[in-house]
């Protein structure tokens, strides 16, 4: 356990730097890293989330001059070690053989495999109020349920994504800081978004450059959500109606989804559909979009749009690119909403708004379209503007940008690269 324990935390005998893609969520977290409240990253597996812990201990360690000694890292999904009593255990020998002093950084990566973890967590932290607490998980209920109920008020989560365009082009040696460089490298950006629409967006596979291999990632990423973070986690007793089912949303992102038809195809009940779909939110997969209405049950009983994680990850049912771009395009902005802890809706009435962005009192409307369908997207923005009295709209497009008054309204057009850089 020593030799695994120091293996685990490279940093107490050595001079240690963690060279990675830098994260944009990190500047959200490091405030919270002096207040008390246990920290919880949480997101799809793969996306980066151990990543993210071992930059936060690079920012303490030489930002803040945080003793590496002070810093414990445990790593609950390793196969080496049990489980049981896995914190309380490592907690003793960290201070047996390290010995600290004063303030202790706990990181705990995949946390849910640690068996009541949750009533341990609460313990340390009503108890030692010398120790700050940061974990990582894959799945949301288990983080946000468990901790909530033990933790009410005292729990503070970021939710982890796989790269953003931006981080995408870092990752290619891109870095875009300012107007000049944005134009500077318009052609590659371009070029680049092409590989970000059809491989996706978890880090390994955007740092891969052999394109087998990265259709072969998202496949196998695909495989251990599904298998690990799905099935396994929540016992499903039919794994083959859970399965079509994920195919169908797959193949379906953006459209609007009816769960009474969608029980009729899969000859599922309707409460199964429900379930289901909030199994493949907990793990991250797939996400639901209420139509944007003031009444609750409106929004409930009426039809959702899908979306999935990662456009990768989709693109493996097997669908032409060429067929299929402008739901890669809805699917790309709402990811990126996503990012941002936006409030997302759709609203259909004779046409519809892909993207009703609620941010307290104040709504803007997003339509996303082909340059071609320019018209469509125009009507159903301007229907949507009238109802709710907007002033300003936007349409993202993939080449066309401008700025037009249509009715008295302003419609503000912006190619998808530059949105993604620039909202």
């Amino acid at each position: 356990m020593k030799d695994i324990l120091f293996e685990w935390n490279p940093w107490w005998s050595e001079k240690y730097l963690f060279k990675a893609i830098p994260r944009d969520k990190i500047n959200d977290i490091k405030p919270w890293l002096e207040r008390k409240e246990v920290l919880a990253i949480i997101g799809v597996r793969r996306a980066g989330k151990t990543t993210l812990l071992y930059q936060l201990i690079d920012y303490l360690t030489l930002q803040k001059k945080v003793p590496s000694k002070n810093i414990l890292f445990i790593k609950a999904d390793d196969d080496r070690v049990k489980t049981e009593n896995l914190i309380d255990e490592s907690l003793e020998l960290y201070k047996k053989w390290v010995n600290p002093e004063q303030k202790v950084y706990l990181f705990i990566d995949e946390i849910q495999e640690i068996q009541n973890w949750q009533k341990t967590i609460k313990r340390i932290y009503d108890l030692d109020k010398n120790i700050k607490i940061i974990i990582s998980g894959s799945n949301a209920a288990i983080i946000k349920e468990n901790l909530s109920s033990f933790l009410a008020g005292r729990l503070a989560y970021f939710e982890v994504y796989p790269f953003s365009f931006s981080e995408f082009l870092t990752a290619k040696g891109i870095l875009i800081n300012s107007d000049d460089e944005l134009q500077k490298n318009k052609p590659k950006i371009k070029h680049l978004l092409t590989e970000y629409l059809v491989f996706g967006s978890f880090p390994e596979v955007c740092l891969e450059t052999n394109e087998k291999t990265k259709k072969e990632l998202a496949s196998f990423y695909f495989d251990s959500i599904f298998y690990k973070d799905i099935l396994r986690r929540n016992n499903i007793r039919n794994p083959v109606k859970i399965e079509k089912l994920v195919k169908y949303l797959l193949q379906n992102i953006s459209n609007l989804t009816n769960f009474s038809k969608l029980a009729k195809i899969l000859d599922l009940t309707v409460d199964s559909v429900v379930e289901y779909l909030r199994v493949l939110e907990d793990a991250y997969l797939i996400f639901q979009v209420n139509l944007f209405e003031f009444s609750y049950k409106k929004q409930i009983i009426n039809p959702k749009k899908i979306y999935c994680v990662d456009q990768g990850i989709r693109n493996i049912v097997g669908f032409k690119f060429s067929d299929d771009i402008g739901r890669l395009y809805e699917n790309i902005v709402y990811t990126n909403l996503k990012r941002k802890n936006k409030e997302i809706f759709y609203w259909k009435n004779k046409n519809e708004c892909d993207f009703v962005v609620k941010e307290g009192k104040k709504i803007e409307a997003i339509q996303v379209g082909l340059d071609e369908g320019k018209e469509r997207e125009v009507a159903g923005l301007l229907e949507f503007m009238n109802e709710f009295k907007l002033k300003k709209g936007l349409i993202i497009t993939d080449n066309y940008e401008g700025e037009e008054k249509i009715e008295n309204k302003t419609i503000k057009f912006m190619p998808l690269w530059k949105w993604l850089l620039t909202y």
